[in-house]
């Protein structure tokens, strides 16, 4: 992403929570990044593309973070899965999303409802893959359904703690006994095997991951602009880190446990210089890769 689309979602951000969205022009917009119009409407269409790309920020703030809170434990350290659910809360709250979902609740804009379903999609998806990995496979068969009535569960749960308390709920908390009540589901779902939401309702709906876009070539590409573009503020390990992941990407046999080794490293070498955006970016999209790489290698071990 380049600076200038930065600097129109930054301005787009900070309008929409000042002014509402409703009461945001394209104007307001243009004039607080301080850019023209020409470019204003070469990256967007309209201000909900504004704010699809806001959403899709976080979206991408918070699977770079999970991926992160994740490196180097166990897959079913239950610990491990409630801080990468609790993220979604810190995230929104950080960027002061909950305000602006408030706001645009009740827009029928069809590309918004698009995007909002894809994100809940790829949560529930997400989640029941992460149950799976924690409650081992006892859970495949009901992870969908305990998915489900999990996200819905933490976010009623939210809602009316804040609208009670008129106090933010502790997102751990709130997780904690989210995970607890689905103990209990499962263990009636096992009884009564009356499962209402299953895997085989997410493939119907032909749902198409970005994910399967993302190529090795592409990663190049991105990496050696990036490595170009240093300036002197960044410190040796973070040029030597980036260098890594491209010679890394170029090989012909890719190690993709060592390039997930790096990332975390190069990600964070590159905090609170002029590069820091453009490096988590490459950190998110690289990491998808590898999940990409890691999910093909698997499914084909198992051919």
């Amino acid at each position: 992403m380049n600076k200038r689309k930065r600097q129109i979602i930054h301005a787009a951000r900070q309008l929409f929570l000042d002014k509402g969205f409703n009461d945001t022009s394209i104007i307001d917009i243009i004039s607080a990044a301080n850019v023209s119009k020409g470019t204003f409407y070469n990256h967007f269409g309209s201000k909900v593309q504004c704010l699809i790309a806001i959403l899709d920020q976080a979206r991408e703030e918070i699977m770079n973070n999970r991926y992160e809170v994740a490196f180097n434990t166990k897959p079913d350290d239950k610990n491990v899965l409630l801080k990468q659910i609790a993220l979604v809360a810190y995230i929104h709250r950080k960027h002061n999303l909950m305000q602006i979902f408030e706001a645009v609740g009740s827009m029928k804009d069809e590309e918004l409802r698009q995007v909002l379903d894809k994100h809940l999609i790829d949560e529930i998806e997400w989640l029941a893959s992460r149950m799976v990995d924690v409650y081992g496979e006892q859970m495949r068969e009901y992870s969908y359904e305990c998915a489900v009535q999990a996200i819905a569960m933490m976010q009623h749960s939210y809602r009316v703690i804040r609208m009670i308390t008129k106090q933010l709920a502790t997102p751990e908390d709130v997780v904690k006994n989210t995970l607890n009540h689905v103990e209990g589901i499962l263990a009636h779902l096992q009884k009564t095997e009356s499962v209402l939401i299953t895997s085989d309702i997410f493939q119907a709906l032909h749902h198409k991951r970005d994910e399967t876009m993302i190529t090795s070539s592409m990663l190049v590409d991105q990496l050696q602009g990036f490595t170009e573009k240093l300036t002197p503020d960044v410190a040796e390990s973070g040029v030597e880190y980036a260098n890594y992941l491209l010679q890394a990407l170029q090989a012909e046999h890719k190690n993709i446990y060592v390039l997930e080794a790096v990332l975390p490293a190069f990600n964070s070498s590159f905090k609170d210089t002029s590069h820091e955006a453009e490096a988590h970016e490459i950190s998110i999209l690289l990491w998808r890769y590898l999940q990409i790489e890691k999910e093909r290698k698997s499914s084909s071990a198992n051919d």
